[in-house]
Protein backbone atom coordinates (compact mmCIF):
# COMPACT_ATOMS: atom_id res chain seq x y z
CA UNK A 1 0.00 0.00 0.00
CA UNK A 2 3.01 2.51 0.66
CA UNK A 3 3.89 2.22 -2.77
CA UNK A 4 0.71 3.06 -4.43
CA UNK A 5 0.41 5.79 -2.19
CA UNK A 6 4.35 6.90 -3.31
CA UNK A 7 3.29 6.23 -6.84
CA UNK A 8 0.09 8.38 -6.47
CA UNK A 9 1.69 11.22 -4.82
CA UNK A 10 4.14 11.78 -7.52
CA UNK A 11 1.28 11.23 -10.35
CA UNK A 12 -0.35 13.80 -8.69
CA UNK A 13 2.56 16.33 -9.21
CA UNK A 14 3.96 15.42 -11.51
CA UNK A 15 2.58 17.46 -14.14
CA UNK A 16 3.39 20.73 -12.71
CA UNK A 17 6.42 19.82 -11.13
CA UNK A 18 8.09 18.87 -14.92
CA UNK A 19 6.18 22.03 -16.13
CA UNK A 20 8.54 24.25 -13.57
CA UNK A 21 11.87 22.12 -15.13
CA UNK A 22 10.84 22.42 -18.37
CA UNK A 23 10.52 26.55 -17.77
CA UNK A 24 13.94 26.24 -16.01
CA UNK A 25 15.51 24.76 -18.96
CA UNK A 26 14.16 27.49 -21.15
CA UNK A 27 15.27 29.91 -19.23
CA UNK A 28 18.37 28.14 -18.81
CA UNK A 29 19.31 27.83 -22.41
CA UNK A 30 18.22 31.27 -23.54
CA UNK A 31 20.75 33.45 -20.63
CA UNK A 32 23.50 30.61 -21.81
CA UNK A 33 23.02 32.18 -24.51
CA UNK A 34 22.74 35.59 -23.97
CA UNK A 35 25.86 35.28 -22.12
CA UNK A 36 27.85 33.76 -24.58
CA UNK A 37 26.75 36.53 -26.76
CA UNK A 38 27.85 39.39 -24.20
CA UNK A 39 31.33 37.72 -23.17
CA UNK A 40 32.33 37.27 -27.09
CA UNK A 41 31.25 40.49 -27.80
CA UNK A 42 28.93 39.68 -30.48
CA UNK A 43 26.35 42.21 -29.49
CA UNK A 44 28.91 45.25 -28.43
CA UNK A 45 28.06 47.48 -31.49
CA UNK A 46 24.40 46.60 -31.55
CA UNK A 47 22.36 48.40 -28.73
CA UNK A 48 18.87 46.56 -29.40
CA UNK A 49 21.01 43.02 -28.98
CA UNK A 50 22.79 44.15 -26.19
CA UNK A 51 19.69 45.52 -24.33
CA UNK A 52 17.97 41.87 -25.28
CA UNK A 53 20.64 39.60 -23.92
CA UNK A 54 21.02 42.10 -20.59
CA UNK A 55 17.18 41.56 -20.20
CA UNK A 56 17.48 38.10 -20.50
CA UNK A 57 20.14 37.65 -17.93
CA UNK A 58 17.56 39.90 -15.92
CA UNK A 59 14.93 37.46 -16.17
CA UNK A 60 16.76 34.35 -15.40
CA UNK A 61 17.93 35.51 -12.11
CA UNK A 62 14.14 36.54 -11.57
CA UNK A 63 12.80 33.23 -12.69
CA UNK A 64 15.52 30.40 -11.05
CA UNK A 65 14.44 32.22 -7.44
CA UNK A 66 10.97 32.17 -8.43
CA UNK A 67 10.54 28.33 -10.34
CA UNK A 68 11.74 27.61 -6.94
CA UNK A 69 9.76 28.92 -4.70
CA UNK A 70 6.63 28.13 -7.01
CA UNK A 71 7.43 24.30 -6.68
CA UNK A 72 7.95 24.95 -2.93
CA UNK A 73 4.66 26.71 -2.28
CA UNK A 74 3.07 23.83 -4.66
CA UNK A 75 3.95 21.04 -2.56
CA UNK A 76 3.27 23.12 0.50
CA UNK A 77 -0.25 23.27 -0.90
CA UNK A 78 -0.78 20.33 -2.06
CA UNK A 79 0.38 18.59 1.66
CA UNK A 80 -2.16 21.03 3.36
CA UNK A 81 -5.22 20.35 0.97
CA UNK A 82 -4.64 15.95 0.93
CA UNK A 83 -4.19 16.36 4.95
CA UNK A 84 -6.24 19.09 6.52
CA UNK A 85 -8.66 20.92 3.98
CA UNK A 86 -12.02 18.57 2.92
CA UNK A 87 -9.94 16.29 0.57
CA UNK A 88 -8.41 15.48 3.97
CA UNK A 89 -11.00 13.15 4.47
CA UNK A 90 -11.17 11.27 2.06
CA UNK A 91 -6.85 11.03 2.64
CA UNK A 92 -7.50 9.33 5.73
CA UNK A 93 -10.01 6.87 5.35
CA UNK A 94 -7.29 5.14 3.44
CA UNK A 95 -6.15 1.62 4.96
CA UNK A 96 -2.92 2.90 6.45
CA UNK A 97 -1.70 4.73 9.74
CA UNK A 98 -1.85 8.95 9.35
CA UNK A 99 1.72 8.25 10.22
CA UNK A 100 2.53 6.56 6.61
CA UNK A 101 0.45 8.56 5.01
CA UNK A 102 2.39 11.86 6.79
CA UNK A 103 5.84 9.94 6.16
CA UNK A 104 5.05 9.59 2.47
CA UNK A 105 3.60 12.96 1.56
CA UNK A 106 7.07 14.38 3.59
CA UNK A 107 8.98 12.27 1.96
CA UNK A 108 7.50 12.96 -1.82
CA UNK A 109 7.71 17.01 -1.32
CA UNK A 110 11.94 15.79 0.04
CA UNK A 111 12.55 14.21 -3.08
CA UNK A 112 11.09 16.90 -5.23
CA UNK A 113 12.55 20.04 -3.74
CA UNK A 114 15.62 17.93 -3.41
CA UNK A 115 15.70 17.83 -7.23
CA UNK A 116 14.63 21.19 -7.77
CA UNK A 117 17.92 22.19 -5.86
CA UNK A 118 20.03 20.01 -7.49
CA UNK A 119 18.17 21.30 -10.95
CA UNK A 120 18.79 25.07 -9.76
CA UNK A 121 22.59 24.21 -9.50
CA UNK A 122 23.00 22.55 -12.36
CA UNK A 123 21.41 25.36 -14.32
CA UNK A 124 23.67 27.67 -12.93
CA UNK A 125 26.68 25.75 -13.64
CA UNK A 126 25.35 25.12 -17.50
CA UNK A 127 24.87 28.94 -17.49
CA UNK A 128 28.20 29.58 -17.12
CA UNK A 129 29.69 26.57 -18.98
CA UNK A 130 27.94 27.72 -22.39
CA UNK A 131 28.08 31.14 -21.16
CA UNK A 132 32.14 31.15 -21.21
CA UNK A 133 32.31 28.98 -24.23
CA UNK A 134 33.18 25.92 -22.23
CA UNK A 135 35.99 27.45 -20.30
CA UNK A 136 34.34 27.90 -17.06
CA UNK A 137 35.10 24.18 -16.03
CA UNK A 138 39.00 24.32 -16.77
CA UNK A 139 39.36 27.48 -14.95
CA UNK A 140 37.22 26.08 -12.49
CA UNK A 141 39.53 22.65 -11.92
CA UNK A 142 42.67 24.44 -12.31
CA UNK A 143 42.54 27.36 -10.56
CA UNK A 144 39.07 27.57 -8.39
CA UNK A 145 39.33 24.43 -7.08
CA UNK A 146 42.43 24.01 -5.90
CA UNK A 147 42.51 28.15 -4.74
CA UNK A 148 39.23 26.88 -2.77
CA UNK A 149 40.40 24.13 -0.97
CA UNK A 150 44.03 25.64 -0.31
CA UNK A 151 42.63 28.35 1.22
CA UNK A 152 40.21 26.79 3.79
CA UNK A 153 42.98 24.71 4.91
CA UNK A 154 45.22 27.68 5.29
CA UNK A 155 42.48 29.94 7.22
CA UNK A 156 40.01 26.89 9.04
CA UNK A 157 42.83 24.14 8.97
CA UNK A 158 40.64 21.90 7.86
CA UNK A 159 40.35 20.22 4.30
CA UNK A 160 38.30 21.64 1.30
CA UNK A 161 36.38 18.58 0.97
CA UNK A 162 35.05 18.02 4.56
CA UNK A 163 34.08 21.57 4.35
CA UNK A 164 31.86 21.20 1.32
CA UNK A 165 30.47 18.03 2.57
CA UNK A 166 29.48 19.06 5.95
CA UNK A 167 27.43 22.17 4.12
CA UNK A 168 26.20 19.36 1.78
CA UNK A 169 25.04 17.62 4.43
CA UNK A 170 23.39 20.64 6.20
CA UNK A 171 22.14 22.21 3.00
CA UNK A 172 19.96 18.91 1.97
CA UNK A 173 19.11 18.63 5.77
CA UNK A 174 17.83 21.87 5.52
CA UNK A 175 15.45 21.20 2.71
CA UNK A 176 13.41 18.61 5.24
CA UNK A 177 13.58 21.24 7.83
CA UNK A 178 12.34 24.03 5.99
CA UNK A 179 9.60 21.49 4.69
CA UNK A 180 8.94 20.26 8.33
CA UNK A 181 9.01 23.24 9.92
CA UNK A 182 6.02 24.62 7.45
CA UNK A 183 3.99 21.10 8.05
CA UNK A 184 4.45 21.13 12.01
CA UNK A 185 3.19 25.27 11.43
CA UNK A 186 -0.10 23.57 9.79
CA UNK A 187 -0.58 21.31 12.03
CA UNK A 188 -0.44 23.40 15.13
CA UNK A 189 -2.83 25.73 13.38
CA UNK A 190 -5.21 23.10 11.98
CA UNK A 191 -5.67 22.31 15.72
CA UNK A 192 -7.84 25.58 15.92
CA UNK A 193 -11.50 25.74 15.27
CA UNK A 194 -11.28 29.85 13.77
CA UNK A 195 -8.03 31.14 11.70
CA UNK A 196 -6.29 28.16 11.25
CA UNK A 197 -3.82 30.08 8.68
CA UNK A 198 -3.29 32.70 11.58
CA UNK A 199 -2.59 30.21 13.93
CA UNK A 200 -0.35 28.25 11.48
CA UNK A 201 1.70 31.93 11.45
CA UNK A 202 2.42 32.00 15.20
CA UNK A 203 3.11 28.63 15.67
CA UNK A 204 5.71 28.71 12.30
CA UNK A 205 7.13 32.27 13.81
CA UNK A 206 7.25 30.53 18.05
CA UNK A 207 8.96 27.55 15.94
CA UNK A 208 11.57 29.95 14.71
CA UNK A 209 12.24 32.04 17.51
CA UNK A 210 12.29 28.53 19.62
CA UNK A 211 14.86 27.47 16.81
CA UNK A 212 17.39 30.87 17.10
CA UNK A 213 17.34 30.87 21.30
CA UNK A 214 18.66 27.25 20.92
CA UNK A 215 21.43 28.76 18.93
CA UNK A 216 21.78 31.29 20.46
CA UNK A 217 22.65 29.45 23.42
CA UNK A 218 24.88 26.74 21.44
CA UNK A 219 26.57 29.68 20.49
CA UNK A 220 27.22 30.63 23.93
CA UNK A 221 27.89 26.83 25.15
CA UNK A 222 30.24 26.35 22.66
CA UNK A 223 32.34 29.76 23.51
CA UNK A 224 35.67 27.57 24.37
CA UNK A 225 35.66 27.00 20.96
CA UNK A 226 36.13 30.49 19.92
CA UNK A 227 39.10 30.68 22.41
CA UNK A 228 40.80 28.18 20.16
CA UNK A 229 39.80 30.00 17.20
CA UNK A 230 41.98 33.14 18.81
CA UNK A 231 44.74 30.83 20.06
CA UNK A 232 45.24 29.82 16.57
CA UNK A 233 43.58 26.51 16.67
CA UNK A 234 41.09 27.57 14.04
CA UNK A 235 40.53 23.72 12.83
CA UNK A 236 38.77 23.08 16.28
CA UNK A 237 36.67 26.47 15.75
CA UNK A 238 35.21 25.09 12.15
CA UNK A 239 34.72 21.35 13.66
CA UNK A 240 32.36 22.82 16.56
CA UNK A 241 30.36 24.96 14.52
CA UNK A 242 29.60 22.31 11.69
CA UNK A 243 29.01 19.49 13.74
CA UNK A 244 26.93 21.74 16.34
CA UNK A 245 24.75 22.98 13.64
CA UNK A 246 24.36 19.51 12.24
CA UNK A 247 23.16 18.01 15.11
CA UNK A 248 21.22 20.75 16.10
CA UNK A 249 19.29 20.77 12.82
CA UNK A 250 18.87 16.58 13.70
CA UNK A 251 17.44 17.26 16.53
CA UNK A 252 14.99 20.12 14.97
CA UNK A 253 13.65 17.42 12.52
CA UNK A 254 13.15 14.71 14.77
CA UNK A 255 11.26 17.09 17.29
CA UNK A 256 9.34 18.59 14.10
CA UNK A 257 8.79 15.39 13.01
CA UNK A 258 7.16 14.18 16.19
CA UNK A 259 5.01 16.89 16.49
CA UNK A 260 3.25 16.19 12.74
CA UNK A 261 3.29 13.12 13.86
CA UNK A 262 1.56 13.60 17.21
CA UNK A 263 -1.16 15.93 16.02
CA UNK A 264 -2.05 13.69 13.32
CA UNK A 265 -2.14 10.47 14.94
CA UNK A 266 -4.07 11.99 18.22
CA UNK A 267 -5.50 15.73 17.44
CA UNK A 268 -6.53 15.81 13.56
CA UNK A 269 -9.20 18.01 13.52
CA UNK A 270 -10.24 18.52 9.55
CA UNK A 271 -12.08 21.12 7.90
Amino acid sequence: MLGKLFKYEFRHTAKTMFLTYAALGLFTLMASAALYRMNRGLDSDKTFFTVLSTTMLILYIIAIIAIYCVDFIYLIYQYYKTMYSAQGYLTHTLPVSPTAVFSVKILAMFVWMFFSSMLSVLSVLILLQIGSGGEFSHVFSDIVWSSFTQGVNDIFGISGFYFLFSCAVEAILGILLYILWIAASMAVGQLAQKNRTVYSILAGLAFYMISQIVNTIFLAVSGYSLSALLDGDAASFMKTILNGNLIITAVSLVMLCGICIYINNRKLNLE
